[in-house]
């Protein structure tokens, strides 16, 4: 009976390797991180593609990317000290956003205000403040894995201006961001404040416009028209009516992500979506 279970536990930890062997994120760890990781996919189960755990969709259904993504996840959540419990919480609410249990959100896409593929399937929707620090943050550092990422050419990020009125100049923020759109620098301009975030004025938009070569007058002139004011409150009210509370909030084809989020993670679920 001894021998027995020493067989069944030896195929268990084969069975278990094998199904780590196909997710180089978990090949690194180890103890305690390594435990948790094991514990979440043993028991946790993808929300597509696949009826049985993480661990065993891993070995019985190599074509379903799903589980790969959701291991990988959750051994990098591991290896960042999560808990079993946290990181259960967080798929569970990636499951969420990812579900399309409602109908998307109705998001306009202006031209001007993409970065990436116009054409893509896939798109990424951000409700911005330029005067967000959490912006100034996130989202350059999500560009910035996109232009490593062969998802560039695979998704759209649509920029949504959504100024917080409790941030200091988002509304004179905004418009100079919209005026930058209107000339075809809706995100180098977006970068370069989000860049100099601490230095910010309303004076040093106008010489960050000269810094990326846009006309200053015209530049001056948009800032202060009265249309770019209207589609910067159109913005901010598509964002009141899909339930935007803060910002940055982002919509993957229309479906609100839920709960904390980071760029590894929002780039897993546009992995994820892409054909």
């Amino acid at each position: 009976m001894k021998l027995h279970t020493l067989l069944l536990t030896a195929i268990s930890l084969l069975w278990c390797v094998q199904a780590y062997a196909q997710t180089p994120a978990c090949d690194a760890l180890t103890g305690d991180a390594k435990a948790v990781a094991q514990d979440v996919m043993t028991t946790a189960y993808p929300y597509a593609c696949c009826d049985e755990t993480i661990a065993a969709c891993l070995k019985s259904s190599p074509s379903c990317k799903l589980p790969k993504l959701l291991a990988n996840e959750t051994c990098r959540l591991a290896a960042a000290g999560k808990s079993a419990k946290d990181i259960k919480h967080i798929l569970d609410q990636r499951a969420m956003s990812m579900g399309q249990l409602t109908p998307p959100a109705k998001i306009e896409k202006r031209p001007e205000h993409l970065w990436g593929n116009p054409n893509a399937k896939t798109v990424l929707s951000i409700y911005l403040c330029g005067r967000c620090p959490y912006c100034s943050r996130h989202v350059p550092a999500l560009i910035e894995a996109l232009e490593k990422s062969p998802l560039k050419e695979k998704v759209a990020i649509n920029m949504r201006l959504f100024p917080i009125k409790s941030h200091d100049n988002s509304t004179p923020a905004a418009l100079g961001i919209e005026a930058a759109a209107q000339m075809g620098q809706a995100w180098p301009f977006l970068l370069k404040v989000y860049k100099n975030f601490d230095q910010y004025s309303n004076e040093n938009l106008a010489k960050w416009a000269i810094e990326l070569g846009m006309d200053l007058e015209k530049f001056g002139t948009l800032s202060q028209d009265a249309a770019t004011r209207n589609i910067v409150v159109t913005s901010k009210k598509e964002g009141l009516t899909n339930q935007v509370e803060s910002t940055p909030t982002f919509f993957l084809n229309g479906h609100k992500i839920q709960g904390t989020f980071d760029v590894e993670s929002i780039l897993s679920m546009l992995e994820e979506a892409v054909d």
